[in-house]
């Protein structure tokens, strides 16, 4: 009698049928999609910030499966949650020049507040490991803080001025990678143009 030949599998006992192999083919497939194969299509909402100035910030990121094996968007919004610009000690009605020339006070250091929106491309190398980059918009107010030996300003003669000339806008350039943590958590740690790094987490919404 000739043997029949038949396909068993390396775990516990007994055949595999067609559809069996098949699904597990399939399976194997989509396992690629990395973060985004924790389900089909997935939206993340989560914390992000640009230390060391700007540690308030909301970041969405949209990954699926079925675009390039794993790819998707990202999107974060961030600012500074402390300018100089809301100090009581504040003046918007002296300038650099009038500080520097008609009052004579001492520079006595630069801060900037600013506030950012960024769209990122995305694409998962693993199930594990993801990186994105992309760009956005950026906006600066560079506030200079003098100090007035007479003391008839500010709080002790210190206080808070606008410099127009060194604020404006401009064009953000961000880049990173994030990490798997947990079924449902996602670590994002990556830098951008200016202010400098970035670090967050991202948490999955299932859709």
């Amino acid at each position: 009698m000739r043997p029949r030949m038949v396909a068993t599998g390396c775990r516990g006992q007994g055949n595999f049928s067609r559809e069996e192999v098949e699904r597990g083919q399939d399976s194997a497939h989509s396992s690629h999609a990395g973060v985004g194969s924790l389900h089909p299509v997935a939206s993340r909402l989560g914390y992000v910030a640009s230390v060391p100035d700007m540690f308030v910030g909301v970041t969405v990121l949209g990954l699926t499966p079925g675009l390039l094996g794993g790819a998707g968007l990202y999107a974060d919004v961030k600012f500074t949650h402390d300018s100089p610009g809301r100090s009581a000690y504040f003046y918007n009605d002296i300038s650099v020049e009038q500080a520097e020339i008609e009052f004579g006070d001492m520079l006595f250091r630069e801060r900037s507040a600013w506030f950012s929106i960024d769209v990122a491309a995305v694409y998962a190398i693993t199930r594990d490991f993801a990186v994105y980059g992309g760009g956005g918009y950026l906006k600066e107010e560079q506030y200079n803080e003098y100090w007035d030996d007479s003391e008839t300003r500010g709080d002790s003669g210190f206080y808070w001025v606008l410099d127009e000339e060194a604020s404006g806008t401009r064009v953000n350039v961000l880049g990173g990678m994030l990490f798997r943590a947990g079924r449902y958590v996602l670590f994002q740690v990556g830098a951008e143009s200016r202010p400098g790094a970035m670090v967050g987490v991202i948490f999955t919404l299932p859709l």
